[in-house]
């Protein structure tokens, strides 16, 4: 059965929403180009990581392709890659999922874990297959740009060539943005601000929040952020991840009167002191 774009996900819908959402890092892996680009709507942005420039399919056809296919060329064709799943929730037609991605440059031999929460927007496309829309990989550059250069010469030489091939895919100014918008985001002190917030969540929550801040919770439309806050009783996080302006990690939370299993993406204001939008996921 196709996931619906309306409604309540069923067990049947999970299990096909999930499996697409699978089906991306296990094609990568294969380095099946066309058939990972298949997955992807005639309309999807992927960000990898959260932060950094976008590519969006159809845009600026070339030799290697779109700006998804130039994603491809530049860190999935070198690269050996491997998921390993700690948590996959599903909610609505969102999928996120909290993994440790094992890598292996084919150059140089460089093996690294990056441990990432991947959200998956998915709907279904003009054929009745489900397709990814919007694909928000959230991990630490900068962090694992510091792991990289620990490495000593294979840290360098690995450096030299992601850039290499990220100059080839994209072109110099795309690559310029790249390095200017890796050096942005919130970081450790996003971090803080959130785990501080879940810890105050009953007390004083609401002084973590943008005066405008919006809260969206799965199945209920926007609201403010006060509807959360007078539901939500309890609250801790774990695995927090800074990308751009966003801290994404997983949580254990009472809200509504019941305990719940979740996944959330906080969207910081510039200099990461507020949450300007919190997105919550789980499944009912």
């Amino acid at each position: 059965m196709e996931p619906s774009l309306r409604g309540a996900t069923s067990r049947a819908d999970r299990e096909t929403l999930l499996e697409t959402a699978k089906a991306s890092p296990r094609l990568a892996g294969q380095h099946e180009k066309e058939r990972w680009l298949a997955l992807y709507s005639d309309d999807a942005v992927l960000e990898d990581p959260v932060g950094t420039p976008a590519s969006h399919k159809g845009r600026r056809p070339g030799r290697l392709g779109d700006e998804l296919g130039r994603f491809y060329e530049a860190f999935i064709a070198p690269s050996e890659i491997e998921i390993v799943s700690r948590r996959d929730i599903v909610s609505g037609m969102h999928v996120f999922r909290a993994v440790d991605i094992h890598t292996k440059n084919t150059k140089t031999g460089l093996k690294m874990k990056v441990p990432a929460n991947l959200l998956y927007e998915i709907i279904c496309d003009a054929e009745g297959r489900s397709a990814i829309r919007r694909m928000h990989a959230h991990w630490e550059l900068n962090r694992m740009t510091r792991i990289l250069m620990s490495e000593g010469l294979l840290g360098v030489r690995t450096i030299a060539f992601m850039n290499w091939s990220m100059l080839r895919a994209f072109g110099p100014k795309w690559l310029l943005s790249y390095f200017q918008t890796s050096q942005q985001g919130v970081g450790r002190k996003g971090k803080e601000l959130i785990e501080r917030m879940a810890k105050e969540i009953g007390r004083d929550g609401g002084s973590f929040f943008a005066d405008d801040a919006t809260v969206e919770l799965p199945g209920v439309a926007t609201a403010p952020i006060t509807k959360f806050l007078e539901g939500c009783t309890a609250l801790e996080v774990a695995d927090t991840l800074a990308s751009g302006q966003t801290v994404s990690g997983l949580a254990s939370l009472e809200w509504g009167g019941r305990p719940r299993e979740a996944a959330f993406v906080a969207e910081l204001d510039s200099d990461g002191s507020r949450v300007r939008r919190l997105r919550w996921f789980w499944e009912e």
